[in-house]
């Protein structure tokens, strides 16, 4: 009988093919005392990046595919994945302290843990905020109203910024799916990513329905990576995540819940809109803001489509 890998990991590229060969190399050395199965599955790369994996790294099993989104590109391999354990690892990460083996050591102890993460720190070192808590129609509102930035009402965000809590172990609601492992019997239980999510919200969506199965979501300080993040600032991924957000919003809220949120994503965009509007002009760097604030305001209106899809 074929023994099962303790780990099945999961890398989505499309492009970016000199990070995504490093993010292999860290991945591979930081694997420690388990085996490991590899997929890459290439979305439409046009920089070579699926050869070049293929000839750097044999053992990876390469998906050749279009461009139909991170939680796509997933569904396409996780069917695959015979490990105990599936890791969804973006192409933009590096392991900098500890690894995979102390983290599915972790895991091993605790049965109930159905989705994990570990410390994410940017290229400069400063730990990212990770951990999330599902949006809420108060959360809309008051992230809309800036409310949330005040110390008393920073629970009124979906990200949590107490950062030396991020140096202890906790049951949270969501984890960024840059580095997420998740329990095979889980994606058995629960089943694939939701494809309809282009980019953005897919890892809410799918941590949402663990956790309604009743498994911990777990944030594990076992391990430390370094996520290289792109620029998430532009006028398309800013509309992307609006597009992502309202789908989101209206799959998990009853409707009246959904509508008032949808109100709320539309008016922080407009007020940061107000904000930007009249300083752009005496500060050239704002520009790309107000371009970005005014594709997501005119996606969640309805007045443009959605940059990359959504259905």
């Amino acid at each position: 009988m074929e023994t099962r890998p303790d780990l099945s990991i999961i890398v989505v590229t499309y492009n970016g093919r000199e990070m995504a060969l490093t993010t292999l190399r860290s991945a591979q050395a930081g694997l420690g005392d388990i085996t490991a199965e590899w997929f890459v599955v290439d979305n439409g790369s046009s920089d070579g990046t699926a050869d070049a994996i293929e000839q750097a790294f044999p053992d990876v099993r390469v998906f050749r595919e279009s461009n139909r989104g991170f939680a796509a590109g997933n569904n396409v391999a996780l069917p695959h994945a015979r490990g105990r354990y599936v890791l969804l690892l973006n192409p933009d990460v590096e392991i900098a302290v500890g690894t995979l083996a102390d983290l599915v050591r972790s895991l091993d102890e605790r049965p109930r843990v159905g989705a994990a993460s570990v410390i994410q720190q940017g290229s400069d070192g400063q730990v990212l905020p990770s951990i999330r808590r599902f949006p809420s129609p108060a959360r809309a509102l008051g992230e809309a109203l800036g409310a949330a930035r005040l110390r008393p009402l920073h629970r009124l965000q979906e990200l949590d910024l107490d950062f030396p809590a991020y140096q202890r172990e906790r049951s949270v609601d969501w984890l960024v799916g840059a580095f997420l492992v998740v329990r095979a019997e889980v994606v058995e239980e629960v089943g694939l990513m939701d494809d309809g999510f282009f980019l953005y919200a897919e890892e809410t969506d799918w941590c949402r329905r663990i956790a309604a199965r009743g498994w911990d979501i777990r944030h594990l300080p076992t391990l430390t990576i370094t996520h290289h993040e792109g620029d998430n600032k532009r006028p398309e991924m800013v509309a992307q995540l609006a597009t992502s957000r309202r789908r989101f919003i209206y799959k998990h809220f009853e409707k009246p819940a959904a509508v008032a949120m949808h109100a709320s994503l539309v008016l922080g965009h407009a007020l940061r809109l107000a904000m930007l509007v009249p300083m752009a002009p005496f500060k050239p760097g704002l520009r790309p803001r107000v371009r970005a604030e005014a594709f997501g305001l005119a996606v969640l209106c309805g007045t443009a489509q959605p940059p990359f899809g959504s259905r």
